[in-house]
């Protein structure tokens, strides 16, 4: 075989190391398209690095290796065979000659193992640039992978690929000058974060100028420049020469992206300087509206917000015409008057078609009406509609089965009422991951992989998720030194990002293949943390990372859907009572608290996942994580180092995040029985629980121990996003003094109230089995079957089919399912009239037994848990 073949050529240089080779002692020609683009060129270098670091006793100076532009020029013992599939070189004529199918479409990148003239080669094409770089990238760190220096190539294996989601972006905040600018100009730091996201394919970048950060960069243009005509506009204290620098910074920054494959998208969020939501509760924000501010935008009016917006974008996009795509915030938060915003943006799209006709125009969909977008597409601009994904949090990994039902009737969460046919636009999904994970490690592939899928419905143009630390100093002053996250005796790395590597290869890699091998993430632990600490770390990781989005799905107060107001990491949620009217933010899929006491009380039922369930799952998880973590403690031995000590920290931490809520809980529904019976029994029971969630979170505390510096500054103080996890334990415990208190000045109810008790599992009782093949196309306009098998050892009690089209303005019908045609198979007849051509359809199966016990169909923890049909129109 070819691969035993290079194998046994490489072996042989160390026999070869005291005499001189017959023919030669290169152990590798790499052999090149005449003219590699930037991103292959940087492919390239990383595979040169990659051999030079590949040293040992016998290969002190690293593997011996010739860079040629042909075949016959090629002494290596193994070629490594490097181009465009379709470029006319060396690697599109071995394509051929070896007849290896040529990747097709953007990205797709072949490896394949080979021979030429009967010596072994590895063929590593794209189909374009940037897919022949990730195949580059992806031989360099094989390479790294290689146990023996002498067999450098051992680990390289056959692939074909192509991405999974067409842009797979990463976002970040201006939020804070002080913090942006000790970034922003620090260019070892780009190359480093850029060589991360190309490693992990990413292929786009977006920075964001504004958003709620007291004034700086709303609007960014002085920052960079003043506009002739418009005098009176300018950055309040900015030099000439510091604008330039700004420029300069700009334009390097996109071009160092560029050379790595990445497309840069500028998202300007802020227009004109009002106050109010801006302020973002910034110290000072207030003072920027009354006088010129130091540091801010000042000059920008009622009057000529249109004409020097207009003067300024166009000069910017003459300045940086590099940028590939720019992204707006559309709405009043952008300081705009609703009274404004059609002729604001109708203006806009006349001056980006003149100027920029090939520049996208990513369109925030948060209060952006109809008519604005049939305005942009009308004028001919390039306009993709960017929405939430889940809440301005990371919830479940699918699009919410049902949102709260505050934002039902507008576009502030999620597709709304966007989705319709015959389709105008792209959708571009954006999960705001930073507003929940926001300092501990993140990352688990089977999360990203079903995240990922979720993102083609409506054959949607890819994701993008918030970078690592994205809220870090913002609301802080905007001269406020950047905090250190870790405290020194605990820092193993140069730059904060580089902590999360494996966050940048689940949403990178799962993104781009989601059959990615699960290698590529296996050996980074082994490599960290040796081969007997290493998977007990990954496997505790990729468990964790479920705890915080199950917070948000099944236990989130709706108060703390903005980024700028909830932090499931780090808060209590509030006092219990607080925390008791939650109904999370699938409120199809999780019953709330509250629907708890009322079913125990009224004797009724749901097929939704119950408190019990949820508080089950929590503290199952909560073992698993703490189980994998000592275990790893004891595996490590004395090769315990800095970074083990962080990830076996956040590991603890999550763990006992679930351990509060698996035990507050209960307790929430208790105090929901006690405000709907006033039996004081259950405000006793409610009590007890919330005293047993308040020691969990002493050893939540505990757990952080001195690790994290005290003052976690990720936003506004005043929204509880600063300072400790023990800042939080202090206002659990008067929490409980004030229950506590309610209890002793409850009066004695009339008569003898009905006394319930919160249910807890244990195990969780066996639902009832679902078998059903799903519908996933059908004629638009004709009735829908949908049937299925289901079955209980108690009985089936009744089976619903929940549907409604792909509009979350609409609520779920009901249609009992009847037995039909076999035994336990049930089935439903939705009207022709409800399968609308104007949008697809979906639905999901409920189920009940006859002991109570209810299902879901899909199942969540497997799948997203509904089938979304696409009608044949």
């Amino acid at each position: 075989m070819p691969r035993i073949w290079i194998v046994a050529a490489i072996l042989a240089m160390a026999a070869a190391a005291g005499t001189r080779a017959a023919e030669s002692d290169i152990a590798v020609s790499i052999v090149t398209d005449p003219q590699l683009s930037p991103p292959a060129s940087h492919g390239l270098a990383k595979i040169m690095e990659a051999f030079s670091a590949k040293t040992d006793s016998r290969q002190p100076k690293g593997v011996t290796c010739e860079k040629v532009e042909s075949m016959a020029a090629a002494r290596g013992k193994v070629r490594l065979v490097i181009g465009l599939a379709g470029g006319g070189g060396p690697a599109a004529e071995l394509l051929k000659a070896a007849k290896v199918a040529t990747p097709v479409g953007p990205e797709a990148l072949v490896i394949q193992h080979t021979e030429w003239q009967g010596k072994p080669a590895i063929l590593v094409a794209g189909s374009d640039d940037r897919g022949l770089m990730y195949a580059e990238l992806d031989i360099a760190d094989r390479i790294g992978w290689a146990a023996d220096a002498a067999s450098p190539l051992s680990e390289v294996r056959d692939a074909a690929e192509k991405p999974d989601a067409p842009e797979r972006a990463l976002s970040m905040y201006t939020m804070n000058r002080a913090y942006w600018e000790s970034r922003f100009y620090d260019h070892a730091y780009w190359t480093r974060y850029l060589d991360v996201l190309a490693r992990n394919r990413f292929n786009s970048v977006v920075i964001i100028f504004g958003y709620e950060n007291g004034g700086f960069l709303a609007p960014p243009y002085p920052y960079f420049f003043d506009i002739d005509g418009f005098p009176d506009v300018r950055m309040v204290d900015i030099k000439p020469e510091e604008q330039a620098r700004n420029l300069a910074a700009l334009k390097g920054l996109i071009r160092m992206a560029h050379e790595r494959g990445l497309r840069v998208t500028l998202g300007i969020w802020d227009h004109i300087y009002r106050g109010g939501v801006q302020g973002g509760g910034t110290p000072g924000a207030s003072e920027a509206l009354r006088k010129p501010t130091h540091g801010l935008v000042w000059g920008v009016n009622e009057k000529n917000l249109v004409p020097y917006t207009k003067a300024a974008l166009a000069e910017f996009l003459r300045r940086v015409p590099e940028v590939d795509a720019l992204q707006f915030r559309m709405h009043d938060e952008s300081g705009l008057k609703k009274g404004e915003q059609a002729g604001f943006w109708h203006d806009i799209f006349m001056m980006m078609k003149q100027v920029a006709p090939n520049v996208r125009f990513d369109a925030r969909a948060k209060g952006l009406p109809d008519s604005v977008i049939e305005d942009g597409l009308a004028a001919g601009v390039n306009v993709r509609i960017d929405t939430k994904y889940w809440m301005e949090q990371m919830g479940m990994p699918w699009h919410p089965t049902h949102i709260n039902r505050q934002n039902q009737n507008d576009r502030r969460h999620s597709y709304a009422d966007l989705l319709h046919y015959p389709r105008q636009y792209k959708m571009h999904w954006r999960l705001w991951n930073g507003g929940t994970a926001r300092v501990c490690l993140w990352g688990d592939p089977d999360f990203a992989r079903r995240f990922v899928g979720s993102t083609h419905l409506y054959d949607g143009d890819g994701f993008e998720v918030n970078e690592p630390l994205c809220t870090k100093m913002e609301a802080q002053a905007p001269d406020a030194k950047p905090f250190d996250l870790l405290r020194p005796q605990y820092r193993y790395y140069d730059y904060e990002f580089e902590r999360y590597w494996h966050f940048f290869q689940v949403y990178g890699r799962l993104g781009y293949n989601s059959e990615t091998p699960p290698e590529v993430w296996q050996k980074e632990f082994e490599k960290r943390f040796g081969k007997d600490a290493g998977p007990l770390l990954e496997k505790g990781l990729h468990r964790a990372s479920w705890i915080l989005p199950r917070i948000v799905g099944a236990c989130y107060p709706y108060s703390c859907f903005p980024m700028t107001r909830g932090w499931a990491e780090k808060q209590r949620l509030g006092d219990l009572p607080a925390y008791a009217k939650a109904e999370g933010s699938d409120i199809a899929q999780f019953a709330s608290f509250d629907e708890e006491a009322e079913n125990l009380i009224e004797g009724t039922e749901t097929a939704k996942t119950r408190p019990p369930e949820t508080s089950l799952w929590f503290a199952r998880t909560a073992e698993e994580v703490l189980a994998h973590a000592a275990e790893a403690e004891k595996r490590i031995g004395d090769r315990r180092g800095k970074e083990f000590t962080s990830t076996v920290t956040d590991l603890r931490i999550l763990a006992n995040l679930a351990l509060f809520h698996s035990r507050r809980i209960p307790a929430a529904v208790n105090y929901c029985l006690f405000k709907r019976t006033g039996n004081p029994r259950s405000l006793d029971d409610a009590i007890a629980g919330e005293r047993s969630a308040v020691e969990a979170w002493r050893q939540l505390v505990a757990a952080a121990g001195d690790v994290y510096t005290d003052d976690l500054a990720m936003g506004a103080r005043g929204a509880g996003l600063c300072g400790h996890w023990r800042d939080e334990l202090v206002a659990l415990e008067k929490g409980l003094k004030d229950l506590e208190k309610q209890r002793q000045d409850a009066k004695p109810p009339a008569g003898t109230p009905k006394y319930v008790k919160a249910v807890v599992y244990a195990s969780a009782p066996e639902p009832p089995a679902v078998r059903h093949q799903p519908v996933t196309a059908a004629p638009a306009g004709k009735p829908l079957t949908i049937a299925a098998e289901v079955r209980s050892p108690k009985g089936i009690k009744w089976v619903r089919l929940r549907y409604r089209i792909v509009n979350q303005r609409e609520d779920y019908q009901t249609l009992p399912m009847q037995p039909a045609g076999g035994p336990d198979r049930f089935e439903a007849v939705v009207p022709a009239a409800a399968v609308d051509p104007k949008w697809d359809f979906m639905y999901y199966i409920e189920v009940m037994d006859n002991a109570g016990c209810g299902k879901i169909y899909p199942d969540m923890e497997k799948e997203t848990p509904y089938v979304v049909v696409r009608l044949q129109r």
